[in-house]
């Protein structure tokens, strides 16, 4: 759906893409140097990979019906996985999201090579928090964050991060940046992000504000069920304003220093 390839709009390291497997449906996967979490958006699959010793892993991820009936799974694959998927319910969605975290030029012998292998992640391990208060409270959950170290002593890092907010009828902007490119807890991060919109019901819209420090870039987008938000890194994005209940599924991506 979109990637650094998409034209205009200003991504590096982000890609994201969506998978329909009906009942007994089987796909294999090779994400090459990428690392990659795999969000059972709705439904349940079978997942079956190699990991590092050789042996063939089966697990179960799913069991919600739909983004609004509860905390997702989520499958995380390191890179250079084969990674099957197999449906197990009469249909099921999957958001592959995916990021190449190591660094091309990082110093030979700085940082291990990948071994191949995955991990489930069950809704028990997502992090719930609850952001404003009030009628602007809003539900985020981290499902899962990935990272590679890079540099000398391992003070560079890359970092993917995927999680879903989920917001009730009527909430709208406030003045906080629910994510932000900023420094915090002695760390500089440059982040890229992406945004995918689902509504209850399909025929709800949102405003979506992408805005810099600054204010040298300032633009509002109107959207609907289906529809996705680059923002690139040094842009932030706030709260959308909806008028009924919206989850967005949202990655970023990009580099962690620790500051000197």
């Amino acid at each position: 759906m979109v990637s650094p390839a998409s034209p205009g709009l200003g991504l590096c390291h982000l890609y994201l893409g969506f998978v329909l497997l009906e009942q007994a449906e089987r796909r294999g996967f090779d994400f090459g140097p990428l690392d990659t979490v795999v969000v059972v958006m709705g439904g349940s699959v079978e997942a079956q990979w190699e990991d590092a010793d050789g042996r063939m892993r089966h697990e179960i991820a799913g069991g919600r019906h739909g983004v609004f009936d509860g905390l997702p799974w989520a499958i995380c694959a390191r890179p250079y996985t084969t990674l099957f998927v197999k449906g197990r319910s009469a249909s099921a969605e999957l958001a592959l999201i995916r990021a190449e975290l190591a660094a091309e030029d990082a110093e030979e012998g700085l940082v291990q090579p990948p071994e191949p292998g995955a991990v489930i992640m069950s809704p028990r391990e997502v992090r719930v928090s609850t952001r404003g208060s009030g009628s602007r409270a809003r539900q985020v959950r981290q499902v899962a964050s990935v990272e590679c170290r890079a540099g000398r002593e391992g003070r560079d890092t890359r970092r993917l991060v995927v999680g879903e907010t989920l917001i009730s009828a009527g909430i709208g902007c406030d003045a906080s940046l629910l994510h932000d490119d900023n420094s915090m807890n002695g760390e500089v991060r440059v982040c890229e992000e992406v945004r995918h919109f689902r509504f209850r019901s399909e025929q709800g819209v949102a405003i979506q504000r992408v805005c810099s420090p600054s204010r040298n870039y300032d633009h509002s987008y109107r959207v609907q069920h289906g529809d996705t938000v680059a923002v690139p890194s040094g842009l932030g994005s706030r709260v959308p304003t909806c008028d009924c209940d919206l989850l967005f599924l949202w990655a970023q991506a990009g580099a962690v220093t620790s500051e000197a």
